[in-house]
């Protein structure tokens, strides 16, 4: 096997992935506009995940999102030499995210069977995803069955305020990164994703007959409100 010279980074490829693991997502870009690929693997490999989570979660179409997932990697890829600074590294990867899932959604806006990223109804914060601790069999199913309970609440908020509710609560982007993704203002963010939130919880109690389920998203609400209150 022929190895590029960026390969053979610290002595092997091995050493170059983990010589690679500490480094900023800002400078691993910079890698890769002069050339080293092991440097866009990395990336690729912190991304590719959120990226298809984060996808999926607008478009409800796994083969889609997967396609959509590619096409941002991509055109991450392609346009790197564009990158500056100016703002963190996943707000542009999120930015082009954005931009091909809203650009696929006007294509193909005339088909109801595909999610409508639209309008709904300030100030609790919810994660969309159960805390991530370790528990016995009931408790896994129970966690498995409010997530998909999650999804499916969150799959009913139109675009226009899912876009940032996601960005804000699974993504855990700032308010002033989202409005670089989004091109809101800040003042917009802030309230589509406080609608966003009062429409969750709407949408999501009345699917809740579980008992054990109810109680344990009011433990997490309660839990990421005083997280908040420390902001």
């Amino acid at each position: 096997m022929i190895l590029s010279r960026d390969d053979c980074v610290n002595g092997s490829p091995r050493a170059a992935r983990v010589a690679l693991r500490d480094v900023r997502d800002e400078d691993l870009i910079v890698q890769v506009q002069n050339g080293q690929r092991r440097a866009f693997d990395e990336l690729v490999s912190r991304y590719k995940g959120r990226l298809y989570s984060f996808i999926l979660r607008m478009v409800k179409e796994p083969t889609l999102a997967e396609e959509l997932t590619q096409e941002t990697l991509i055109r991450v890829y392609v346009h790197a030499a564009k990158y500056r600074e100016i703002a963190k590294f996943s707000t542009w990867v999120f930015t082009i995210a954005t931009n091909l899932v809203r650009n696929k959604m006007r294509q193909r806006s005339r088909r109801p069977r595909l999610l409508s990223l639209n309008p709904a109804p300030e100030d609790d914060e919810l994660p969309l995803d159960p805390p991530d601790r370790k528990a016995d069999p009931s408790s896994t199913i129970q966690r498995s069955e409010l997530a998909d309970i999650m999804a499916e609440a969150t799959a009913r908020i139109p675009e226009k305020y899912r876009v940032p509710f996601l960005l804000r609560e699974v993504e855990q982007l700032s308010y002033e990164e989202i409005q670089q993704v989004t091109g809101l203002k800040l003042g917009t963010v802030r309230s589509r994703i406080n609608r966003a939130r009062n429409r969750f919880r709407q949408l999501i109690k009345p699917m809740l007959r579980n008992e054990t389920l109810l109680a344990e998203l009011e433990e997490i609400e309660a839990r990421v409100a005083e997280t908040h209150d420390e902001d």
